[in-house]
């Protein structure tokens, strides 16, 4: 089983990339970590407990979860589960033990990637995604399946001109 990191806004066209993976790598079971980061300058109090509110808390819409609910339920064989995460912090160390942490094995983010801030302490992934050490995947195609006959040539070829 695999444990894919992608990057989210928290949006539903977000998900699209989630969907992707789930194309491309059709034949193996997953655990799907939608993540985002954030600089922990901004969010001090938070860390101390001051607070328990998420930083993203406003941006988990029903429209969003019911998204989430449906990739689990289009792909039932694949998906094994789906988790949001975020992380505050925005060095290199800080992202490892996050992906330690949640054993993360692989990133997927294309390179076309656009990041949307949610927040101003929102923090751009892509640095830390391609010096964290697992592969990052940036450029997802579905796998081609060829689909032999049973029948030989000669007869497909009989059938088709009679």
């Amino acid at each position: 089983m695999r444990n894919v990191l992608i990057p989210t806004d928290f949006s539903i066209e977000s998900l699209r990339l989630a969907e992707q993976t789930l194309e491309a790598l059709d034949d193996q079971t997953m655990t799907i970590t939608l993540f985002h980061a954030f600089d922990i300058n901004g969010f001090a109090p938070d860390m101390l407990g001051s607070s328990r509110r998420l930083p993203y808390g406003h941006l988990l819409t029903d429209a969003f979860r019911i998204a989430c609910k449906r990739l689990k339920e289009n792909y039932p064989q694949t998906l094994q589960s789906i988790h949001i995460r975020h992380m505050y912090g925005n060095n290199n160390a800080v992202f490892r033990n996050f992906i330690d942490a949640h054993d993360i094995d692989m990133i997927v983010c294309p390179s076309n990637y656009v990041f949307n801030a949610i927040t101003p302490q929102s923090i751009n992934p892509l640095s830390l995604f391609e010096k964290a050490g697992i592969p990052l995947i940036s450029n997802l195609r579905r796998k081609r399946t060829v689909v032999y006959s049973a029948a030989p040539l000669a007869e497909t070829a009989a059938i088709l001109i009679n």
